[in-house]
């Protein structure tokens, strides 16, 4: 009798651990500062590459804190070309939160305002407004529910309305995908796969008609989070409610290695430069470039017997919005060359505080003072 009970308890042991599903959070990297570089191709109306306009993504996941009721992790995001990509600010903001085995986004309209204010510029209904409704939507979604069976989709948001006297619905639902292992330039990697879907329909009655559907499809590797995303174009036409028809470009999103500028190669000795520090914002730390030229010496100097000496008195501080002195970064004398010093606030004496800060390039008669935001 007591082997029997042994092994019932076996079972309610192991069993369960083989079972349970993974936890959300162990596809999410485990601690602020990770960075993911991004190729982007936007795809043709037949989903064919335009390689000729590709360009680079950068997302870095600055900080945890409390975001709209939820524990988030935030990823600043930006995007551009080659040549700028590593001295651009991050301008966008992608928000997480893990619960068990679901995986939140928050849903924010501030990639699509612009697209929402066209289309309630063309007057089709003085009592409806498509940036308002949206606005009314931005909210946290279980978008990536990884105990789902695969297959099975599930609904993240319906809502109901009327335009022009028309009855729409919208609908946010997602899929979870038969898990797929995917080559990337990192590696490759066994992946949850999740395509979400917003549908726009004309209810006729109780019965929705589908008018048209944009879906996104998202590679999720443990550890990583996105890997790959595929994203179909789609030709939209909504002459019923008085909308002249449109294209959404399609694009792909493939995970890189690292991201090399060509600004690099494009930087020359030949006058004293400053860049803009990056990430920014930034937590936990920044990095800022400058450039150091090659000195003229004076023709009267050339006979000279005198030691050479062409290196330049360098200062490179950080201070406060009231201007007070921070840290000093660098402040010494420097040969002529490119270089790259790092702010980490958290390592200063002093007490940091989420805010604005400038740093401030001495060198000869140069100064130059840039803005950077700290975000803790």
């Amino acid at each position: 009798m007591k082997k029997l009970i042994l092994a019932f308890c076996l079972i309610a042991f192991i069993v369960p651990n083989k079972i349970l599903p993974q936890q959300a959070s162990d596809y999410f990297p485990s601690s602020t500062g990770f960075v993911w570089n991004y190729k982007v191709t936007p795809l043709d109306s037949l989903n064919n590459p335009l390689t000729q306009l590709e360009y680079l993504r950068k997302d870095s996941f600055a900080l945890v804190q409390s975001y709209q009721g939820k524990n988030a992790n935030i990823v600043l995001s930006k995007d551009g070309p080659l040549q700028t990509i590593l001295l651009q600010p991050y301008i966008d903001s992608i928000f997480y939160s893990f619960q068990g085995t679901d995986g939140f986004e928050y849903f924010s309209t501030s990639g699509i305002e612009s697209f929402l204010n066209q289309l309630d510029s063309i007057g089709i209904d003085t009592n409806f407004n498509f940036l308002n409704f949206f606005r009314s939507l931005q909210n946290w979604y279980s978008v990536y529910r990884f105990g789902a069976s695969p297959g099975v989709r599930y609904t993240l948001l319906q809502k109901d309305t009327t335009i022009s006297t028309f009855n729409i619905r919208f609908k946010y639902s997602a899929i979870r995908n038969n898990d797929q292992t995917i080559n990337t330039a990192i590696g490759q990697f066994n992946c949850k796969k999740f395509t979400t879907q917003w549908e726009f329909s004309y209810l006729l009655g109780p019965i929705p008609i589908p008018l048209f559907s944009i879906e996104d499809t998202n590679w999720i590797a443990q550890g990583n989070w996105l890997v790959k995303a595929y994203q179909p174009s789609k030709a939209v036409d909504l002459s019923l409610l008085g909308i002249p028809p449109f294209f959404i470009p399609g694009r792909t999103i493939d995970i890189l290695d690292q991201i090399v500028s060509v600004a690099d190669e494009q930087i020359t000795l030949n006058e004293f430069q400053l860049f803009q520090n990056y990430p920014n914002p930034f937590n936990p730390s920044t990095k800022i470039r400058f450039v150091i030229p090659n000195r003229v010496r004076n023709p009267k100097d050339l006979s000279s017997q005198a030691p050479r000496n062409d290196n330049t008195l360098v200062t490179l501080k950080v201070y406060d919005i009231l201007g007070n002195e921070v840290t000093t970064l660098v402040n010494e004398e420097m040969p002529a060359g490119v270089y790259e010093a790092e702010f980490m606030p958290e390592s200063n004496i002093n007490q940091i505080t989420t805010g604005i800060y400038f740093y401030q390039l001495k060198a000869g008669s140069f100064i130059e003072t840039k803005k950077m935001i700290y975000l803790k």
